[in-house]
């Protein structure tokens, strides 16, 4: 690579930036200079490289005999670079390689005219077209002339990075002389003969797109006839109106020839159609749409044609292992890139403008199949990727598990990135949509949360590590209401975002812990701190008031317990319960209706010392206890493990004055004594010894646990759970409905007033809990 001398880096440092404002006022005159001259210049058959002589004498005046200089330059390396003018600057430095060259021509400020354009000079004037030359050989000059260009260009930002990057900052239009190009930039596409006769050219810009045939002949002039014929057929302000008959004609041309012509006019009328009702927009586009029955078909069109006109030009291909290629490292990919954008971009923003949940799921299905066409986007996909989160939180059930199937989609063809951004903004998703629980939003928090956990498993490493975060963060909220002892810091830890949290990492854990081999995986390792959390936060207020939320938290325990095969003590727990001050007492006779311990984490005062909430909770105390146990009936140490229980139950029942709970705990004693028995005599037929650990670990493994005593005994006591729970579910569907029915105004506003109540209880903390609760850390 040459190095700039001295004379160079001085001329950069003290003339270039005069040099450049001088040429560019010389642009400008040559600009006029032609257009009050066109007999001059259009005669010229080169396309305006080269001017003639009559050019170079009127003008003269205005420049320097740049040709001697250059004849000059090439015998005398060594002349001070501070005499040239900057056009001599510019070819000696760009050309400096190129020694077997022809010698430039004497007009050089002409060449490169119709290329390098400054857009900000406020000029309306433009080159006059040749008189004998045709649209297509101008196309090629120009694309010539460009392609020369950009090659020089090229050639300097190797030699002479520094003078390179300084253009960059004081004369950008001279490298970037082709134009911006929002959505479509003008390229020319030329397909293999072998597969089609067709050569099409897709030219365009985010403004106008507009088709020139590079077809000769006959042919194109028919081509050229066709497009007239078919974009004025009917018009509205001079701009062509999409009609029924066009949607036909552009349908057959892409489902039968795979169009790209087709495709782009279809691209145009669709981006018209996406901001039809976008009152902000006040761009005129190519194509009007004035009937909604033209709208709902070229919609349609779009999504079900567009994809696979672009699948038949760039199809999947795969690598050596098997794995495929992205699309974007095709060769046809940059020519059709534009179309790509613009289709990509129209879809989201019309998917934003949509309310319509039936139509939201069409886009969302049909988009599904363009996920692979978004690794060249990289913030189209983001701002889509939020979106879908968005619509995953908000619309109804049918949409919601579309937009979840369409992120696990993009998770796993578009990389880890993706996937990392989706792990993050589900789970904070969730969490933001956990803050309160009815009946209403009950069904859609557990098919959120099964969601999660199922995105969880695309990537296991990548899991344990934002798992490790989030539970983290929940153990630093515990901590802190541990060592402060306020109410703030307790309300951290006792709302509904905490508590399922806590729910959904049970569930991640417990699916995701050990592989179909039986072997740990990654989220192994979050078992312990989950569990320690879970406890520690069932501890804080160890009042009767939270024992929803107690009961909760155990439920969740056994979930891991019984997906992991993981020892949690839980059962002094819910011994605590049975040996509370609540079940002591005498309960209040009532008309309250049954606690409803899935949808509140806490009990109103008005439950406190009653008969109903004294039932509620010995029936809770009977199905945890009895399912916790079940969870073992095939360990080798249940015997040792069920003493304590046994014990435990038989005393508590002498005190109890509840017949019904009486005879429930009497059953649940009656089979913890009998599968003990049952281990014991499997126990006595084992012909290892206590310290095999392997013999210990295989005991009894493939028993199924339904046909122990104990077993059969919970099999019983679900299916009559489930039961209960199904006419509860059923009981609340109802209800909802009749609350949408029922849609008053009125009616309304009081059930929000009544959900701020109901908050503000949820969040509010006994003076007495708190007492205890200082009490206890107290002592």
């Amino acid at each position: 690579m040459a190095k700039a001398t001295k004379a160079t880096i001085k001329f950069q440092k003290k003339h270039l930036k005069t040099a450049i404002e001088q040429r560019r006022k010389r642009q400008k005159a040559t600009q006029l200079y032609k257009k009050r001259n066109p007999n001059k210049f259009g005669a010229n058959k080169t396309g305006g490289a080269s001017t003639g002589q009559g050019a170079e004498e009127s003008d003269g005046e205005e420049q320097e005999d740049d040709g001697g200089d250059d004849d000059s330059n090439e015998k005398e390396g060594s002349k001070d670079t501070k005499d040239m003018s900057v056009d001599e600057f510019f070819n000696n430095d760009l050309d400096s390689d190129d020694d077997d060259e022809e010698p430039e021509s004497d007009n050089e400020d002409f060449e490169g005219i119709d290329t390098i354009v400054e857009e900000d000079d406020g000029s309306d004037m433009e080159t006059p077209a040749p008189k004998k030359q045709s649209t297509a050989e101008k196309a090629k000059q120009t694309a010539k002339e460009e392609a020369t260009q950009k090659i020089q260009l090229e050639q300097l930002k190797e030699k002479d990075p520094e003078f390179y990057k300084y253009l960059q900052e004081n004369d950008k239009e001279l490298l970037e002389f082709d134009g911006e190009m929002e959505d479509l930039v003008s390229e020319e596409e030329e397909e293999d003969e072998g597969e089609d006769d067709e050569d099409e050219e897709m030219a365009g810009s985010d403004e106008e797109m507009e088709v020139e045939p590079k077809k000769k002949g006959k042919k194109a002039k028919e081509d050229v006839e066709d497009t007239e014929r078919m974009e004025g057929e009917e018009t509205m302000d001079g701009i062509p109106l999409v009609t029924k008959d066009m949607i036909t004609a552009w349908q057959t041309a892409l489902v039968e020839k795979h169009s790209l012509r087709a495709l782009r006019r279809v691209l145009l009328a669709f981006r018209a159609g996406a901001h039809l009702h976008d009152t902000e927009d006040d761009r005129i586009y190519a194509y009007r749409i004035n009937s909604p029955v033209v709208f709902n078909k070229l919609v349609v069109l779009c999504l079900k044609h567009v994809i696979p006109t672009l699948d038949h030009h760039l199809p999947i291909q795969t690598k050596a292992g098997g794995k495929p290629k992205p699309v974007n490292s095709g060769s046809k990919y940059t020519t059709l890139q534009p179309l790509i954008k613009s289709f990509l971009q129209n879809t989201f923003f019309l998917l934003k403008q949509l309310t319509d949940q039936d139509m939201i799921y069409f886009v969302i299905r049909e988009t599904e199949k363009a996920i692979r066409y978004l690794v060249g986007f990289p913030k189209i996909a983001k701002d889509f990727l939020k979106h879908l989160m968005f619509l995953w939180s908000t619309a109804t059930d049918r949409v919601r598990i579309i937009s979840f199937l369409t992120i696990r989609t993009m998770c796993l063809q578009l990389g880890s990135n993706y996937l990392d951004m989706a792990l993050k903004g589900v789970y904070l998703t969730f969490v933001r949509y956990a803050k309160t629980t009815t009946i209403h939003t009950l069904p859609n928090l557990h098919l959120m949360q099964n969601c999660v956990a199922q995105l969880y498993g695309l990537d296991l490493d990548r899991s344990y590590q934002h798992g490790f975060v989030y539970i983290r963060q929940l153990a630093i909220h515990l901590r802190n209401a541990v060592m402060v002892k306020t109410k703030e810091s307790f309300k951290a830890v006792y709302n509904w975002q905490y508590l399922h949290c806590l729910n959904l990492w049970a569930q991640v854990v417990a699916t995701h812990a050990l592989n179909g081999a039986g072997q740990p995986t990654a989220l192994h390792s979050l078992i312990y701190p989950l569990v320690q959390v879970s406890l520690g936060a069932l501890r804080l207020i160890p009042t009767a008031t939270y024992y929803p939320l107690r009961f909760q938290i155990i439920r969740n325990m056994i979930l891991v317990i019984e997906n992991t095969g993981t020892f949690i003590p839980l059962a002094p727990f819910l011994f605590e319960v049975l040996e509370g001050g609540e079940l002591r007492r005498p309960g209040r006779k009532g008309t309250l209706k049954p606690l409803e311990w899935d949808i509140v984490f806490k009990c109103g005062k008005e439950y406190k010392n009653t008969l109903v909430y004294q039932d509620g909770i010995g029936e809770q105390v009977y199905e945890l206890l009895t399912e916790y146990y079940a969870q073992f009936s095939t360990s080798i140490s249940f015997p040792e493990l069920a003493i304590p229980a046994i014990v435990q139950l038989k005393r508590f029942t002498k005190k109890l004055g509840m017949p019904k709970m009486k005879k429930q705990f009497f059953g649940l004693v009656e089979k913890l004594e009998q599968n003990s028995r049952f281990v014991e005599a499997e126990r006595n037929k084992a012909d290892f010894a206590p310290s095999d650990a392997a013999g210990v670990s295989g005991f009894l493994r493939s028993y199924d646990k339904e046909k122990t005593p104990l077993g059969s005994y919970w099999k019983g006591v679900k299916r009559s759970v489930m039961a209960k729970r199904k006419m509860i579910e059923e009981a609340r569907k109802d209800r909802a409905d009749d609350d949408e029915r029922a849609g008053s105004s009125a009616r309304r506003k009081g059930g929000d007033e009544d959900d701020d109540e109901d908050d503000d209880d949820d969040e509010s903390m006994d003076e007495d809990d708190l007492e205890e609760v200082e009490d206890d850390y107290s002592d």
